[in-house]
C-alpha cells in the first residue's frame, strides 16, 4: 500500500475534486456496458463490428510474408520503414487526391507533430475557439503567438484575421505565414465549420503563398464526401485547403491518422516532428486493417452505409426534437437544442447529436443501469453539461425510439422529484411562518 506524501495527497485531492463536478471521475477498472445499442460511441459507419472487414483483414495477415505480420521494429527513420507502409502512404495519397500522405499512429500524435512543428519562427496561428485539444497542445508547443475566434463565426474570423495581421506586419510583406486551423464536424456540439466563408475570406485577406489552412477531419473521414473521401472534398475544395488531417478511430472504425500535404512538408515532419522521430511506427498488423477499411469505406457497401448513416441522423434529430421539445430547461436545455437542431450543410446532416442538461451524471448513470454505453461530458471537456448521441449506419429506427423512450422516462423522473423538493420546500417554509406569527402573538 502506497504510503502518505505531498505528492499523492495532491493527487488525491485533485481525484476527490473531480469527482465532485458534473461528470465525476472515470475509473478503467471494468468497462462501459454493451448490452444495449451503441448510440454513443465515435463509430458512425459500424464498421467496428463488420465482418466483411474483419473477413478482408484476416485475408491479407495470412497473405503476409514471414516477419511481416507484428512489429514494425522501430521508427519510420530507422528500421520501422518498409514497402507495406510506403504502399499504403501511397493508396492512401491517391484515395483522398492528396500530393503526399504521412501516417501517424494517433490523430492527437498527428495534430500535435503538425502543429508544433511545421510553424516557423515569426509565423501566427489562428483557431477556433472549439478546436481539439490535440490541437491546443500543438500550439502551446510550438510557442508561436495565437489568436481565437468565436466558434463557427466568419465575422469573428474576418475580425481576428484582421487584428492578427495589423499586429503581425510579416505576414502581409510575405516573410511569414498565417496558419489556419479548424476542424470539419466540431464533436462536442455537432456542428459543421463554414468553410468556404473562412477559405474565402482567407484568400481575399491574406497574400497567396502566406496562410497555410489546416483541417481536422477525424469526425468527417469515411462518412462523407465521393468515396467517403470527407468533408473538404464533399465541398469541392481540396485545392484550397493546404494540410487535411484524417483520424482512423471514429468513421474508418480503427486507429490511427494520416496527414495529407505537401511533400516539402512530409519529409519535414519525418525528420523533425518528434512523434515520428522517436516513436515505433504502427504494426504491419495495423497496416492491413487500414488497407481493409479503405476497401470497404471506398467500395460500393461504403457509399450505402454513408447513405443510411445520413438518412438515421435526420431521423434522430426530428424524433429528438419533437418528443424533448417540451422538457423543462431545467432538465434537458431545450433552447440550445432548438439551435442545434439543424446541423445540416450542403445535404449532410451530423451523426453527433448534443443532449444538454445540467444533470448530465444523473442521466448517464439511468443509461448505464439500462445498458448504454454513455459518459457524461461537462467541464473542462465542455462549458455544457451535456451526453453526447451519436448515430451509426447500422442503427435502426427503432432503436433510435427506444433511446428518446428513455430519455423521457427518465425527464419524467426528474420533474416528479422537482415537484415533490417544491412541495416539501413549501411546507417547510408555511412551517416557518406558523412559527414566526406564533412568536409574535
Amino acid at each position: 500500500m502506497s504510503q502518505s506524501s505531498p505528492l499523492l495527497d495532491s493527487l488525491q485531492q485533485a481525484i476527490a475534486h473531480r469527482d465532485r463536478e458534473a461528470t465525476g471521475m472515470h475509473y478503467l477498472d471494468y468497462p462501459l456496458p454493451s448490452y444495449a445499442p451503441d448510440l454513443f460511441s465515435n463509430d458512425y459507419l459500424s464498421l467496428s463490428t463488420d465482418h466483411t472487414l474483419r473477413d478482408v483483414f484476416l485475408r491479407l495477415a495470412q497473405e503476409a510474408a514471414p516477419g511481416r505480420l507484428f512489429g514494425s521494429t522501430g521508427s519510420r527513420i530507422l528500421t520501422g520503414n518498409s514497402t507495406e507502409y510506403n504502399q499504403l502512404e501511397t493508396a492512401l495519397k491517391h484515395f483522398f487526391g492528396a500530393p503526399s500522405a504521412l501516417l501517424f499512429g494517433s490523430g492527437f500524435n498527428a495534430n500535435l507533430a503538425f502543429l508544433s512543428a511545421v510553424p516557423q519562427k515569426n509565423d501566427v496561428i489562428i483557431y477556433d475557439e472549439f478546436i481539439h485539444t490535440s490541437c491546443r497542445e500543438g500550439i502551446r508547443v510550438s510557442s508561436r503567438p495565437s489568436y481565437r475566434f468565436s466558434h463557427n463565426s466568419a465575422a469573428s474570423f474576418e475580425e481576428c484575421l484582421r487584428t492578427l495581421l495589423q499586429k503581425h506586419p510579416q505576414i502581409t510583406q510575405g516573410t511569414s505565414t498565417v496558419f489556419v486551423v479548424l476542424e470539419s464536424l466540431y464533436s462536442m456540439d455537432g456542428d459543421f465549420c463554414p468553410l468556404p466563408e473562412i477559405v474565402g475570406l482567407v484568400e481575399t485577406l491574406v497574400p497567396t503563398g502566406h496562410a497555410h489552412i489546416v483541417v481536422d477531419e477525424a469526425h468527417t473521414s469515411g462518412i462523407c464526401g465521393p468515396n467517403g473521401t470527407g468533408y473538404v472534398s464533399h465541398l469541392g475544395l481540396n485545392d484550397r485547403v493546404h494540410t487535411k488531417v484524417h483520424t482512423f478511430g471514429k468513421g474508418w472504425g480503427f486507429h490511427g491518422a494520416v496527414v495529407l500535404t505537401s511533400p516539402i512538408i512530409r519529409d519535414y515532419l519525418a525528420n523533425f516532428a518528434k512523434s515520428v522521430v522517436y516513436s515505433t511506427s504502427m504494426p504491419y498488423t495495423d497496416i492491413y486493417a487500414l488497407e481493409a477499411c479503405l476497401s470497404v469505406i471506398s467500395s460500393a457497401r461504403g457509399q450505402e452505409l454513408r447513405k443510411n448513416l445520413n438518412r438515421l441522423s435526420r431521423y434522430a434529430r426530428e424524433k429528438l426534437f419533437t418528443s424533448l421539445r417540451d422538457v423543462p430547461d431545467t432538465i434537458l436545455s431545450l433552447d440550445k437544442f432548438n439551435e442545434m437542431i439543424e446541423v445540416s450543410y450542403r445535404g449532410l446532416c451530423s451523426p453527433i447529436i448534443p443532449v444538454f442538461t445540467p444533470r448530465a451524471r444523473s442521466l448517464t448513470e439511468y443509461l448505464l443501469q439500462r445498458g448504454y454505453a454513455v459518459t457524461s461530458i461537462s467541464y473542462p471537456a465542455t462549458k455544457t453539461a451535456r451526453i453526447r448521441v451519436a448515430i451509426h449506419a447500422r442503427n435502426t429506427e427503432e432503436e433510435i425510439d427506444s433511446l428518446v423512450n428513455e430519455l423521457l422516462t427518465w425527464a419524467g423522473q426528474q420533474e416528479s422529484v422537482s415537484s415533490h423538493t417544491r412541495d416539501v420546500i413549501g411546507t417547510a417554509r408555511m412551517g416557518e411562518s406558523y412559527v414566526r406569527t406564533r412568536a409574535k402573538l
